[in-house]
């Protein structure tokens, strides 16, 4: 059964269990770190913007609209849905296309929050909607195997960003020259885009778009890499030393570190997300940061990546609901500010297996130490 085969006869069950008419999965073109489009995942299409969606019905059928016009070829030369549509006017080529399709009653919406107003009004105005973006999570629950190996790659492509970072973090550097040679690198290795941040100096507050302050000995260089390839991220968090460590900061990436490997050895199918940070924020406590283990000087203890995986478009902290599941891709990383070392980077991308999780990236999880 091929990939387009298995995503109908998934949506056409989920449809039929909810008693749906039809599922609309919308997108405006964006893809972002933490919430990747669910149109690309389920048509297998990566929009353009700044309107595309895809309907399929409880009966079977499926089409995809897309904006603008023109991109109607690449549409259907990518995707598996057989019939699509370009539209000048999107509110009046999606109504026409649910007339077609004899789509009556009951509409689930996946979307919905990057719809603008007028096309959901117009939508509103046909049939009865209700939110659905959690039938796109069920069916993307774990990531398939064509997923899989584009989230490898993307793993290869973050060593290849770190190689550069650690190679570029030398006094005298720009940060923003840091980041070209990150990109340049991971470019190389197939990535489609970069999200990064970093921060460089001898008390770093936290990480942030780079600029054009210039490296200087002793300098503390930390940042998050997070290359994609067709929609599927991965995250590095490291942290490199300009010239020998002090005492005090090789101490406290060991707290760091210890952190780390405490919540991994939780991150295993059917345990709570919640436990990533509720390891992390232990060890910390113990240690005598608990005051630390909250904003401002910490932002979250991991998150996931878009759609099939854990609690999408959201960010981990001890509160978090859900539950860990196989093939999910998840980021763990105790990302901290201590007041005698600055805002440091640790942690990475791991793959929740039953029996445990897989670390998919190849350059150690340590403090790093170039030479000045």
């Amino acid at each position: 059964m091929s990939t387009g085969e298995r995503t109908l006869e998934s949506a056409v069950r989920l449809l039929r269990a909810r008693e749906l008419a039809a599922l609309i999965v919308y997108s405006d073109g964006s893809t972002n770190i933490l919430r990747a489009s669910r149109l690309r995942h389920f048509a297998g299409y990566a929009p353009l913007g700044p309107n595309a969606a895809a309907i399929v019905t409880a009966g079977g059928a499926a089409m995809l609209i897309v904006e603008p016009e023109w991109d109607r070829a690449r549409a259907a030369r990518h995707s598996w849905i057989d019939t699509v549509i370009g539209a000048n006017s999107f509110s009046e080529s999606m109504l026409a296309a649910m007339g077609q399709l004899g789509v009556d009653g009951r509409v689930g919406l996946a979307g919905a929050r990057e719809m603008p107003y007028p096309i959901y009004d117009a939508l509103a105005g046909a049939v009865s909607i209700e939110a659905a973006d959690d039938l796109v999570e069920t069916m993307a629950s774990g990531k398939s195997p064509a997923e899989l190996e584009r989230v490898r790659r993307a793993a290869a492509a973050a060593d290849a960003g770190f190689e550069a970072f650690r190679s570029a973090a030398h006094v005298g550097v720009r940060e923003y020259e840091i980041v070209a040679e990150v990109e340049y690198a991971m470019r190389r290795a197939g990535a489609d885009d970069n999200f990064i941040l970093l921060s460089t100096g001898p008390h770093n507050r936290a990480m942030r778009a780079p600029t054009d302050r210039r490296v200087e000995a002793g300098d503390v260089v930390i940042g998050e890499i997070s290359p994609v390839i067709d929609g599927q991220f991965v995250q590095l968090c490291r942290t490199v030393s300009v010239g020998p460590p002090s005492a005090a900061l090789v101490a406290a990436y060991d707290l760091l570190l210890r952190a780390y490997a405490s919540s991994v050895e939780r991150v295993r199918a059917g345990v709570p997300a919640s436990a990533i940070a509720t390891a992390i924020d232990e060890v910390l406590t113990a240690a005598g940061y608990g005051e630390y283990c909250r904003p401002p000087y910490m932002r979250t203890r991991g998150h996931g990546f878009g759609v099939g995986s854990v609690a999408p478009g959201a960010l981990i902290d001890a509160e978090t609901a859900n539950t860990l599941l196989a093939d999910q891709v998840v980021v763990v990383h105790p990302n901290q500010y201590l007041p005698e070392t600055g805002y440091l980077a640790c942690g990475e991308t791991h793959l929740v297996t039953a029996a445990g999780c897989e670390r998919l990236a190849r350059t150690e999880t340590k403090l790093w130490i170039t030479e000045e």
